[in-house]
C-alpha cells in the first residue's frame, strides 16, 4: 500500500514538473529562425513579385529576430508571450501592406500549413501567426 502511495506521488510530482516546463518560454535552439523562415517562405505559388518576396523575406527576418529577443528576456512568460502576440498582429499587417487582402489569406493558409510540424518542435512557434 505503501508502495502505491510512493508511486502515485512519483506521478504527480512529475506531471506537475511537466506542465510547468511546457509552459516555459525560453530561447529557442539556433535552427528556430532557419526553419520559421521556410515556413514563412511565400513560395512562387502564391503570384506575386520577386520585389514583394524579397520584401517578405526581409520583414519576417526582423521579425523573427524580435521575437528571439523577446524569448531571450528577462520578462515572465505572460509578458513574453503578449509581447510576441503583439508582434505577430502586427506582423499579419505587415503581410496585407505587401500583399494585399486577397493574397494575404492564401499566404496565411500556406504558412499554417507550413508551420505545423513545427508547432510541435518548438513551443514558441504558436504564438508567431
Amino acid at each position: 500500500m505503501k508502495t502505491k502511495v510512493i508511486f502515485a506521488f512519483t506521478v504527480l510530482l512529475l506531471a506537475i514538473a511537466w506542465q510547468v516546463e511546457a509552459q516555459t518560454i525560453n530561447l529557442p535552439s539556433p535552427d528556430f529562425k532557419k526553419d520559421m523562415l521556410g515556413a514563412f517562405s511565400p513560395g512562387d505559388d502564391l503570384g506575386i513579385t520577386d520585389k514583394q518576396k524579397e520584401e517578405l523575406n526581409e520583414k519576417n527576418s526582423g521579425f523573427l529576430d524580435s521575437v528571439v529577443n523577446i524569448a531571450d528576456g528577462d520578462e515572465s512568460d505572460d509578458q513574453k508571450i503578449a509581447k510576441i502576440t503583439g508582434l505577430a498582429k502586427d506582423q499579419n499587417s505587415v503581410f496585407e501592406d505587401i500583399l494585399g487582402k486577397d493574397t494575404v489569406k492564401k499566404y496565411r493558409k500556406k504558412i499554417k500549413k507550413q508551420m505545423g510540424p513545427l508547432r510541435r518542435k518548438y513551443k514558441l512557434a504558436r504564438f508567431i501567426i
